[in-house]
């Protein structure tokens, strides 16, 4: 069970703990595990095992798990009785769960430590329990109304005191079928899984929807448990079987058609617990993401949540000349965001992404690793966010007078979200003017702006070839981000160059990396060729040249303002090995 849940936590997806009932059930569990190449709990209810005998029961689940092709942990679930459940370990059960949820706090602590002591030198795990759950299971019944929540603090000395391997606490489901509406509480769930220790447990599991099942798994539920769906496929696909056969006579084709239907209850959850089927990331590294900082849709706390989601291992917040977050707000409490993101199975690394160049459009500088608290990137900053103030509030005043008004109280206030004027990127500008109607996309809003002179408003930023240098004086590095979004030729005012010209100049100031997989296809690139193209030449141009070949999606949360052109967390990126194996790239990890 502890490397089960372990690797369930770690991974951001959760295992099915499925109460059987006998051996079909167990074996028709097992199965399903199999062919689907997942981890399995056997959970095995009080009654149950009274039913069976201890010793009658392990007899036929232990061979079951011995030669399974996958891990299998053997559960006792729901137990009040001391004894009974040490009973259960000397049997030889892999984990027990004690539920003392009906005593007082202090009762419930004493006994499931007990246990604890009991189970661990016997090489098994607990698992824990506080607050009531509404329902039946066994002989265990909380009336609708009288469930009670678990609360943070009892938590936290419940988790200190006991040691348990696992945890369930009450957040708003129910045993057996739900008979009225579902009221979960998420916060509650996400706040105990912030301090949490161990992986927790969802009782209570029969019912969700895909989606409640989606986000509590991305909230911490590490373990989910089904009992009654496994119930209702035994019953009536037993019924079903006696009805479409009513002279059939054969126990044999009976248990096979039942054993049926409840393999297909278990893959179906398992299906939904390891998350095979929801949108996986193809890059598990991306390095170029925005977030509410500058201007994403995501705060930083959800864009850690959503790559997670996605299967991505590594990803960098690169918000445009903003410095990155040292601390994110968790449930009205200030932490470190690599410490949240390694809770979620994330690495996080903090970046900027510098706008150069004030002749050349599109030459940003992504940087990563630096001492961001460095007297030199604060300078810079300050200088960057002065720069910036005065020609966003200049851009809006040009364009109110062409015809297209837009106030700076609305660029400071877009989306309902208060800024500070450091805090406002062009992009809400353009944000603006689509949603005015102005033009019919924020990037079309982008090229009007940029290609007419009467309504180019240009601001001072540093050389491309400065911010490489203050990166490397800092600690850092520097990465050229969506080379190709940089005109083919350029135009200066000592004269023309071509973007290959350029980049040459970059790396002979230094330049450590250069962004090949990027999203060219949902941003303002004009060319002709392809991601692919792209990719390839960057690689055959460079790859000599530079020790970085890297990859981002420019993520901005584009899903909360438009299904058009949605760019994903870890669309575009690089492999989790060439991070691990690159020298300047894997010494980012902390």
């Amino acid at each position: 069970m502890e490397k089960i849940l372990h690797d369930a936590r770690k991974g951001g997806y959760a295992v099915g703990a499925f109460n059987i009932v006998n051996d079909l059930t167990a074996r028709a569990a097992v199965q399903a595990a199999e062919e689907l190449e997942q981890n399995i709990i056997l959970q095995t209810s009080v009654k149950t095992v009274k039913a069976f005998g201890i010793t009658a029961m392990m007899a036929f689940l232990k061979p079951l798990a011995v030669h399974a092709s996958v891990d299998v942990a053997i559960h006792l679930d729901h137990s009040t009785d001391v004894a009974f459940t040490k009973a259960c370990l000397d049997a030889g059960w892999s984990s027990v769960m004690y539920d003392g949820s009906k005593l007082s706090l202090a009762e419930n602590i004493t006994n499931t430590r007990e246990l604890g002591e009991y189970a661990h030198k016997m090489g098994a795990t607990i698992e824990g329990e506080l607050g009531a759950i509404v329902g039946v299971e066994d002989d265990i019944f909380v009336m609708e109304g009288a469930g009670a929540h678990a609360k943070p603090a009892d938590c936290r000395v419940f988790l200190e005191k006991t040691g348990v391997d696992a945890f369930a606490p009450a957040v708003g489901t129910a045993h057996g079928v739900y008979k009225g509406e579902i009221n979960i509480d998420y916060d509650l769930f996400d706040e105990i899984n912030s301090f949490s220790p161990c992986p927790l447990v969802l009782h209570g599991g029969t019912g969700l929807t895909d989606e409640m099942f989606y986000r509590l798994i991305d909230l911490g539920a590490a373990k989910v448990n089904i009992s009654t769906a496994i119930k209702i496929a035994y019953c009536q696909g037993m019924k079903q079987y006696l009805l479409d056969h009513p002279d059939q006579n054969d126990p044999l084709k009976l248990d096979a058609f039942v054993a049926a239907q409840v393999k297909a209850v278990v893959s179906r959850h398992i299906r939904f617990f390891s998350q095979m089927d929801r949108d996986r990331a193809p890059f598990e590294v991306d390095l170029h993401c925005h977030s509410t900082r500058s201007d994403g849709g995501d705060t930083p706390k959800e864009l850690i949540i959503n790559a997670a989601k996605r299967g991505v291992k590594v990803v960098a917040i690169t918000d445009h000349d903003v410095l990155p977050p040292d601390k994110i707000e968790i449930n009205g409490i200030m932490i470190d965001p690599v410490a949240f993101a390694a809770q979620k199975g994330v690495t996080f690394i903090p970046g900027i992404e510098f706008s150069c160049e004030t002749e050349v459009e599109d030459v940003h500088i992504v940087v990563l690793g630096c001492d961001f608290s460095d007297p030199r990137i604060l300078a810079m900053n300050q200088k960057i966010v002065h720069s910036k103030i005065d020609s966003y509030r200049k851009l809006t005043e040009v364009l109110t007078e062409k015809g297209y008004p837009i106030s700076w109280e609305e660029v400071l206030n877009y989306d309902e979200i208060p800024r500070k004027p450091e805090d406002v990127q062009k992009k809400l500008i353009f944000n603006l003017m689509a949603e005015k109607g102005y033009t019919k996309t924020w990037s079309e809003a982008k090229l009007l702006c940029r290609n007419n002179p009467e309504y180019s408003v240009k601001r001072e930023k540093p050389a491309a070839a400065e911010i490489i240098r203050l990166a490397h004086q800092t600690g850092g590095i520097a990465i050229l981000a969506h080379p190709y979004l940089i005109d083919e030729r350029i135009v200066l005012q000592q004269g023309e160059m071509t973007r290959a010209d350029f980049i040459d100049g970059l790396i002979e100031a230094g330049l450590d990396g250069i962004e090949a997989a990027y999203t060219y296809d949902k941003t303002t690139y004009n060319g002709d060729l392809t991601k692919a193209q792209i990719i390839e030449q960057v690689r055959h141009n460079y790859a000599d040249r530079v020790a970085i070949i890297s990859g981002g999606s420019d993520y901005h949360a584009d899903y909360k303002k438009t299904d058009k052109k949605v760019r994903q967390i870890g669309e575009a990126g690089i492999s989790l090995t060439y991070f691990k194996t690159n020298p300047l790239l894997s010494r980012l990890e902390r």
